[in-house]
C-alpha cells in the first residue's frame, strides 16, 4: 500500500509541475491574454500558487490565510516570475517531511462581505488536500482558454482525480 502521506505531497507536486509544464509552453502574450467577459490563465495560475503558498505559510506559521493575497500584482503580468514561483512553490511542497502534515493549523476564511472571518482548526495535510482538490477547478478553466488560443494541453488535464480514476473523464484519443 503507498504511503498516504507521501502521496498527498507528490500528487501536489506533480499537479504543480503540470501547471509549469503549460505555462512553459505559452508564450507571454497568451499567458496575459484575457479573454473578453473572462478571467485568463496568468490569474488561475496566481491563484493556485497564492493558495500553495499559504498553506507552506502556515507550516511553519500555525495559521492559513487564504485571503491574504496578492491580485494582480507580477505573477499575473510576468510569465517568467509565475514559472519561476510555480517551481519554487512545488520544490517546497515535494520536500515538506511527512511529519508536518499532522501539523495543526488555524484557518482564517472571509466568510461575509463586511469582512467577517471564521475561523476553524485543521492540518497542513488536510489544507494540503484542500489546495490541491481546490487547483483542480483552476486548471479546469485554464485548459480551454490555452487550447483556444492553439496551446496543446493534454486531454486529462484539469480533471479531477477521482473523475480519472472512475473513467469518467476524457475519452481516449
Amino acid at each position: 500500500m503507498n504511503d498516504p502521506t507521501a502521496t498527498v505531497t507528490e500528487r501536489s507536486a506533480e499537479q504543480l509541475l503540470r501547471l509549469e509544464e503549460l505555462v512553459g509552453i505559452l508564450t507571454d502574450a497568451q499567458y496575459v491574454h484575457r479573454p473578453r467577459d473572462a478571467s485568463g490563465i496568468a490569474p488561475h495560475v496566481r491563484h493556485c500558487v497564492d493558495h500553495y503558498s499559504a498553506i507552506l505559510a502556515g507550516a511553519d506559521s500555525g495559521t492559513v490565510d487564504y485571503d491574504r493575497r496578492t491580485r494582480g500584482g507580477v505573477l499575473e503580468r510576468d510569465r517568467g516570475a509565475a514559472l519561476a514561483r510555480l517551481a519554487n512553490v512545488r520544490t517546497r511542497v515535494s520536500t515538506m517531511p511527512p511529519r508536518a502534515l499532522g501539523y495543526p493549523v488555524e484557518v482564517l476564511t472571509v466568510v461575509g462581505a463586511d469582512g467577517a472571518v471564521a475561523r476553524t482548526r485543521s492540518t497542513v495535510g488536510r489544507e494540503l488536500l484542500f489546495v490541491s482538490h481546490h487547483a483542480v477547478h483552476h486548471l479546469a478553466m485554464i485548459a480551454p482558454i490555452a487550447r483556444s488560443l492553439g496551446v496543446p494541453v493534454p486531454p486529462d488535464f484539469g480533471y479531477a482525480p477521482a473523475t480519472l480514476a472512475a473513467g469518467a473523464g476524457p475519452a481516449p484519443a
